[in-house]
């Protein structure tokens, strides 16, 4: 679909539809779940939520992007196949040049060369003992035995990728990951790369190739593609970002962590703490953005809009960051009219849980990443819980993918009303100014319900439709709102049957 014509709709594009399925992992039993622009998770502890957040997590570093193609990331660079067997001679250059030169046509993936095709399907192969290895560095697993349900007679764990556009696949990988095995299976479709209206980029890649020629350059597969997939984007690759649960107490504590941890990673430290515990990959990436955290990396502007709006009406200070004697970014807090900060120590718990995010949207994220966000809800009062809703789907129509997990019953009410803001500006066709920066198209979003299927059967999940009046939220939440209810009018009954005083 045409940028244009889903800015027009008021409905945002991010990559391509990604859908992930997932058997035997964890608490989950079985599930499949659709990636939108805003992504939510809902349900009772315990029941997958985080291990699925995690899950794509790692996915997202295996595969790379999670769009166009599996490229991989470089996390796992370099892949042998891709620079050995993936080389390609002048002679493909110049097909691939030809090709390019039809700018009436389309540019498919067939036309790539076939070795570069030939390091795409290996690296689709090898991604199923890669995502092993991520696996376990993201959930701190020994083996996949920890990962796995133990009713799975195998314990197998199976996973299947695939991304569509306007309802065609264009690649997938099946994964079935064990202790004892890893087999992947999966294919690449042939499908437009370059649409034939940008004929500025396909001048522009075929300049980059002739001189690269000219100059004797490294003709590797995967150089091609990396080019042709990457050097059109602003900045660099599009990333993915983990806030968990904990952070709170890492914002106040974090300059304790690094201290700590450079001290035992000398050779005095190795030897007097020989069984160092370790973090999980999730929290550790978390932390090392901390420790290495620079806000002058150049913000976007809608981002950086964003955090100040966040500031002002929820936190009601500003967050900053400067070197500390230890050369580890101290991270404060200013509240608003005051003229000296605070240290995160001695902030509240609602800032230190907002400060990650406001931080991570000046100096880590850019447009086209994912930020996933466990618990955005956590330590807020229910007004600021909506006015985060409302940050997450500004983020959304800045063109970030945004997942979330959350218990909270104002967060989806405020997401379901900037659901129906969107469903009203597509309907009239003349948004407000405030729908044209917040309102969320019913179809970019999509709210996923965990539920225990039995005692010993897992969990599952599935999404839970729009309703124009309902709103979003589970039905859960009505039943417990009915018995409160029902229990106060039961107690007040009791109370004036008693016969004592009211006053």
């Amino acid at each position: 679909m045409d940028k244009r014509d889903i800015a027009d709709r008021q409905q945002v594009w991010v990559g391509e539809e990604v859908r992930i399925s997932v058997r035997d992992l964890g608490p989950i039993a079985a599930g499949t779940v659709d990636l939108r622009p805003l992504t939510v998770f809902v349900g009772p502890s315990n029941t997958g939520k985080t291990y699925l957040s995690i899950l794509i997590y790692a996915l997202h570093h295996v595969l790379g992007e999670l769009r166009t193609l599996p490229l991989g990331s470089r996390r796992f660079r370099p892949r042998p196949t891709l620079f050995d067997e993936g080389s390609i001679s002048d002679d493909d250059y110049h097909q691939l040049i030809s090709a390019l030169d039809q700018t009436h046509k389309p540019f498919m993936y067939y036309d790539l060369p076939i070795g570069v095709r030939n390091a795409l399907e290996a690296g689709v192969k090898e991604s199923g003992a890669e995502a092993e290895l991520e696996l376990r560095r993201c959930f701190d697993a020994a083996d996949m035995h920890e990962l796995a349900r133990t009713s799975s007679s195998e314990n197998n764990i199976e996973i299947s990728i695939q991304t569509r556009s306007h309802g065609d696949v264009r690649w997938h990988i099946d994964m079935n990951l064990s202790n004892r095995r890893c087999t992947t299976s999966g294919n690449i479709a042939d499908f437009v790369l370059i649409p034939a209206d940008q004929s500025n980029w396909s001048a522009m890649f075929r300049s980059t190739l002739r001189l690269a020629l000219k100059e004797g350059r490294d003709h590797s597969g995967f150089r091609i593609v990396d080019r042709l997939f990457r050097a059109n984007r602003e900045g660099r690759p599009a990333a993915i970002h983990y806030l968990p649960a904990a952070r709170s107490g890492i914002m106040q504590s974090h300059r304790v962590i690094a201290s700590s941890l450079v001290m035992r990673s000398t050779r005095g430290g190795l030897e007097r703490f020989p069984e160092m515990p370790a973090f999980s990959g999730v929290m550790a990436d978390f932390i090392q953005q901390l420790i290495l955290y620079r806000s002058e990396r150049g913000t976007d502007r809608r981002l950086d809009q964003i955090a100040r709006d966040l500031e002002a009406h929820t936190l009601d200070g500003m967050v900053g960051s400067g070197p500390s004697p230890g050369g580890y970014p101290e991270f404060v807090y200013r509240p608003q009219g005051a003229e000296d900060s605070v240290r995160m120590t001695r902030a509240s718990s609602m800032v230190s849980e907002l400060a990650p995010v406001i931080l991570f949207l000046r100096g880590v994220l850019a447009v086209g990443d994912t930020l996933i966000i466990e618990e955005p809800e956590a330590h807020l009062h229910p007004a600021a819980q909506t006015h985060v809703a409302v940050a997450l789907a500004r983020l959304v129509r800045a063109g970030v993918r945004v997942i979330i997990t959350t218990h909270s019953d104002w967060l989806l009410k405020e997401i379901g009303n900037l659901m129906r803001e969107g469903a009203l500006a597509e309907q009239t066709g003349t948004p407000t100014e405030s729908a044209r920066s917040t309102a969320l198209h019913p179809n970019d979003v999509g709210i996923w319900l965990f539920r225990r299927d039995g005692a010993d059967r897992g969990s599952t999940f599935q999404e839970i439709p729009f309703d124009r009046s309902e709103g979003v939220e589970p039905a859960e939440y009505d039943d417990v709102a009915e018995q409160l209810y029902n229990r106060a009018a039961d107690l007040q009954n009791k109370l004036e049957a008693s016969g004592g005083n009211h006053e």
